[in-house]
């Protein structure tokens, strides 16, 4: 969203005030408020979306007794980039469910169910580092479907959406929530993280999944359809100099890589 000037920004957001009981407009380094709008003592418990708002941010904040659930999204003003916050507001001592509730979606993909990648970059550190402390392996899968483009151009994407939500439910009948957890990367690449677990047992849950993947029969209307997929495996230790995400994801495309490369349906370690 641009705007010419503040005054045309406040006016074009201010039509909002019913949704939102609290508005307001930052400047880029989100230091110096340039608007706030006044509070109501009874906000409308409407709903309102916002097409095209893709770079829109979501978060909750503790403010007192009460919890400000807030979406910022970027505009510019007068050609500077500012930040506008919508925010609702709940009491924190009768939210707590609804509390949990948000946090859930903030880390669920939509799509699957699965953890999303807000998740894998928030916990995977956790996990690098409490395993690290205690001087045990951690073990990654990396994953995606074979020939998924194919699957798409010839059958659409709803039928890719469809098999993308069947084989996170495969993966999910196979890890145990005591083993670790699965999130969907993006597209039709999926991270499982596998604390405490050794590369020999991640190899072999890794193939166990393979088979379940290959073994299973998709439907797209009345027509089945077999899909396979590929995956990586990579056990990292505390010596093994691998810290953050970015290095897991580097580490885990190379073994995918190769895994295609090999004819595809395989497990490389």
């Amino acid at each position: 969203m641009k705007f010419d000037n503040l005054t045309q920004a406040v006016a074009s957001v201010g039509m909002l005030q019913k949704y939102y009981p609290v508005i307001r407009i930052w400047d880029a380094s989100h230091k110096q408020m340039l608007y706030e709008s006044e509070k109501t003592d009874n906000p409308k418990k409407t709903s309102i979306s916002f097409e095209g708002f893709l770079e829109a941010a979501f978060a909750i904040r503790e403010n007192g007794s009460m919890l400000e659930i807030v979406t910022s999204v970027p505009i510019t003003i007068n050609g500077q980039t500012c930040l506008l916050e919508l925010i609702h507001l709940g009491d924190r001592r009768t939210g707590s469910a609804s509390l949990e509730h948000m946090q859930r979606l903030a880390i669920t993909d939509s799509l699957t169910d699965l953890y999303n990648r807000r998740y894998i970059d928030e916990q995977l550190p956790i996990d690098l580092e409490r395993t690290f402390r205690n001087s045990d392996p951690v073990s990654f899968i990396y994953t995606d479907i074979d020939y998924f483009k194919k699957i798409n151009d010839q059958y659409g994407h709803i039928a890719g959406d469809h098999i993308l939500k069947e084989i996170a439910c495969v993966f999910l009948r196979h890890i145990r929530r005591k083993d670790g957890w699965v999130a969907r990367y993006g597209g039709d690449e999926f991270l499982i993280c596998l604390p405490e677990v050794s590369r020999n047992t991640a190899v072999q849950i890794a193939n166990r999944l393979r088979h379940a993947v290959e073994s299973k029969t998709f439907y797209i209307n009345d027509i089945q359809l077999k899909v396979t997929c590929s995956f990586g495996v990579q056990t990292v230790y505390k010596t093994s100099g691998i810290h953050s995400v970015n290095q897991v994801v580097e580490t885990m495309d190379k073994k995918l890589y190769q895994a295609k490369k090999k004819g595809r349906n395989k497990v490389v370690i």
